[in-house]
């Protein structure tokens, strides 16, 4: 396989990512310093990444529903719970598809291939986000069409996404961006707070049957129809 995808395979990082390691004289392979991308390589090679080994390791994914009151991160909350709290994850320190803020909670997918996270958090591969939200108020169809075609702020122009009204004061919106708080100042710019923000699906793998703080293995139909939802 290329020595970019190998990379993305073996150590969590996107294969763009691998290119900058690779042109950064950063990997060798047994032995020799390797610049130019494009390179194929097997599974007897002995590759190098900044002096240690490269290991084949198997691609793991799992959904995981994020309870609210958790950190997005691994290493010391200062007080706050964090994916440490987890143990399989503190283990692994698997990357993820894109942080929850501390007050938010739902889904969020972890695994080791960093070419599918690369393709979840960026807009252009247009994989879907699905969020119930709470508020303090209510929206008019002319606002939830502002919020349809693309609104624009004084700060942020964000791209257009669904939205829908479920009763007064709850939405579902479905965003293939995320920008860093970007519901809640979506709601602010029309003058609500937001109280409770929920992911409830990412391409095809939703929350369904997860209690707050569960961890669970994708099943095989399932890592393929995440892999098409992203091209």
């Amino acid at each position: 396989m290329r020595l970019n995808k190998f990379l993305s395979a073996n150590c969590g990082v996107s294969r763009r990512e691998a290119d900058r390691l690779i042109e950064s004289g950063l990997v060798r392979i047994n032995g020799e310093k390797v610049t130019e991308l494009g390179v194929q390589v097997s599974e007897t090679d002995n590759i190098e990444l900044d002096g240690d080994p490269v290991t084949l390791s198997e691609l793991e994914y799992y959904r995981f529903f994020k309870p609210r009151g958790m950190l997005t991160a691994y290493g010391d909350g200062r007080g706050k719970e964090t994916l440490e709290e987890i143990p399989y994850l503190r283990e692994k320190k698997l990357a993820y598809s894109g942080r929850l803020d501390y007050d938010s909670e739902g889904l969020i997918i972890f695994t080791n291939d960093g070419d599918l996270i690369l393709r979840l958090q960026k807009s252009e591969f247009k994989a879907e986000k699905e969020y119930l939200v709470w508020v303090n108020g209510d929206l008019c169809e002319d606002d939830l069409e502002q919020i349809r075609s693309g609104l624009s702020t004084d700060e942020m122009r964000y791209l257009p996404c669904g939205a829908e009204r479920i009763k007064a004061g709850h939405f579902r919106l479905i965003l293939t961006e995320g920008k860093k708080r970007q519901i809640r100042e979506i709601f602010r710019f029309f003058g609500l707070r937001v109280s409770r923000l929920l992911r409830v699906r990412i391409g095809n793998i939703n929350i369904d049957g997860l209690r707050a703080g569960e961890l669970k293995r994708l099943s095989a139909k399932e890592i393929t129809e995440l892999k098409k939802c992203t091209g």
